[in-house]
């Protein structure tokens, strides 16, 4: 065995490796291809899960502040909406105790009392996801028609190629604007993209201004109940209130873009064996009797080895990776060697 000179046999780099976000490294998606998952109607009271080749992918649900467009809502009952709106402004700000003074997200400088909400599926995503690259295109009616024919679309991206990122707990926060692929259009901000998180919060009074629709539109299984495609929120505290069905069907009437980023730590460990090192071999086929003679004569003044493989050790002895050649490498006294280990993280 060999120690490692750390200041001269070991480099290592990062580097930002990124995908597209949707299974097979797919980037790119029409909304054509995704479907929701089968959930129980109490999981559906709170979120949709959006399926492609029939895995999640992402997850959309609706907030309101006081509760509005929850299924029951009192004094003594807190409705879904809200617990929704708390939970995700809880982990997102660091200003918490806004709540308790019945305030949330500030966007183009209003509160916002209701968002809409999209969550990236962990895995998929990796470390997370990458700014700058991404479109989401919602297609709606900008009227109370219900002609998909006839569908407005309208698309987001964030603003993080001429804004430097402003500070969440868990990571970056950008702003969310109209336009695509990190280039955006106009000044009107449409909420929040947390890359860390996977998360972006959309305020329900932006989308609805650009795709109302009908407020009353609800999903009754198989449609929309009411007119308009659209996504002004049904405050109702009713059953039949589903604001987080209008933008998942808003979502698969449209298209999206996205990747995923991980970073990769890559260590390049430079095995040095000089001249008088590793001339001799330990396999019991090189030697002869119980002396340890060198079994070939021809080897006795001139040994010879071939190098097959590297194995690297922590300090407890414990081998820890293996380097395969992909060729036996002579080695002896008249020659010196180097081989590369590469690890990547």
């Amino acid at each position: 065995m060999k120690p490692f000179n750390f200041n001269e046999d070991v480099v290592s780099t990062n580097v930002v490796v990124t995908d597209g976000f949707f299974d097979g490294g797919v980037g790119s998606l029409a909304g054509s291809n995704f479907t929701t998952s089968s959930l129980s109607s109490t999981q559906k009271k709170y979120y949709y899960n959006i399926q492609y080749n029939s895995k999640d992918h992402l997850s959309v649900s609706y907030g309101h502040i006081a509760g509005s467009g929850s299924s029951e809502q009192s004094s003594t009952v807190e409705g879904e909406t809200k617990a929704i709106y708390r939970q995700f402004y809880s982990i997102t700000e660091n200003d918490r105790s806004a709540l308790k003074k019945t305030q949330g997200w500030i966007i183009n400088s209003v509160t916002q009392s209701d968002a809409y909400f999209i969550v990236a599926e962990r895995l998929q995503m990796k470390d997370r996801l990458n700014p700058g690259t991404w479109t989401i295109t919602l297609s709606g009616s900008s009227t109370g028609t219900s002609n998909v024919s006839t569908a407005s679309q309208f698309s987001l991206t964030d603003d993080s190629k001429t804004v430097d990122a402003s500070a969440a707990p868990f990571g970056e926060r950008y702003n969310i604007y109209s336009g695509s692929a990190g280039n955006k259009v106009g000044s009107t901000k449409y909420g929040f993209f947390y890359p860390d998180a996977g998360l972006w919060v959309l305020s329900a009074a932006q989308l609805s201004g650009s795709l109302p629709g009908t407020s009353g539109s609800r999903h009754s299984g198989s449609g929309y109940v009411g007119e308009g495609l659209g996504l002004t929120p049904d405050t109702r505290v009713v059953g039949g209130a589903d604001n987080a069905w209008k933008l998942a069907r808003a979502l698969m009437l449209g298209t999206v873009t996205l990747r995923s980023e991980e970073n990769q730590y890559i260590y390049d460990y430079f095995c040095r064996a000089k001249a008088n090192e590793f001339n001799y071999s330990e396999n019991l086929t090189f030697w002869s009797g119980s002396q340890y003679k060198i079994r070939h004569k021809d080897m006795q003044n001139n040994p010879q080895t071939y190098v097959t493989e590297v194995g690297l050790y922590d300090d407890n002895i414990n081998l820890m990776a293996i380097g395969r050649l992909s060729a036996a490498l002579e080695k002896n006294f008249s020659s010196e060697a180097i081989v590369k280990v590469r690890l990547t993280y």
